[in-house]
């Protein structure tokens, strides 16, 4: 597994690798959450608030970074005359 995250970083993957860190960092908390749930019910519940705005903060980022793509194609679409890179193939 290590060798596919250094893989990635090679390829300049930043972003996907930025979601597998969101989303390890939302499990890794929301396990400790219950562990602790399992000893102390109240302040299991209150670091519950850790995995949420890690969850939070990985879906609001793809979907920023998907209307940033967006806009960036289009506008890349508009100086060309209409032509894509595969369109143009």
């Amino acid at each position: 597994m290590i060798k596919s995250l250094i893989k990635l970083y090679e390829e300049r993957r930043e972003l996907t690798l930025l979601e597998i860190a969101y989303f390890a960092l939302t499990i890794i908390s929301f396990v400790v959450a219950g562990t602790i749930a399992l000893f102390n019910q109240n302040l299991g519940i209150s670091f519950l608030i850790v995995p949420l705005l890690a969850l939070i903060a990985g879906v609001v980022n793809i979907v920023a970074w998907s209307l940033v793509k967006l806009f960036v194609e289009s506008l890349a679409n508009k100086k060309s005359g209409g032509k894509t890179a595969k369109s143009t193939k």
